[in-house]
């Protein structure tokens, strides 16, 4: 069984979102809790697609522990966790992996163009 530490980290981000348009991996916007099961639904609700593991993770609030790319960021804290990924705690798995709300309310999934 695993465990999601959630708690707010550092200072270190995903790029600013001008790459997006590069289709380089950038954290979506927020989803809540039964509106997507797997990040792969997520993404393509965006028009975009999973990137697995391609975003930026904070090693130490990362599952399985560490990694420093992830697919998921988690909080129970929607607000800050959609104005800031890097204050979630990351999931490194697959893209149709289900989404473990075991924790939390709140997912942002990484995705490209």
């Amino acid at each position: 069984m695993s465990s999601v530490l959630l708690a707010s980290c550092g200072a270190r981000q995903a790029n600013d979102g001008d790459d997006i348009a590069d289709g380089m991996p950038e954290w979506s916007p927020c989803a809540m809790k039964d509106e997507v099961q797997t990040c792969a639904e997520l993404c393509a609700t965006q028009g975009m697609q999973c990137v697995a593991n391609g975003c930026p993770a904070e090693p130490e609030f990362c599952d399985p522990e560490p990694c420093d790319m992830a697919t998921q960021v988690l909080a129970l804290d929607a607000e800050a966790v959609c104005a800031d990924p890097s204050s979630g705690a990351f999931v490194a798995t697959t893209c149709e992996a289900p989404i473990d709300w075991l924790f939390s309310n709140t997912v942002r999934c990484c995705c490209a163009e």
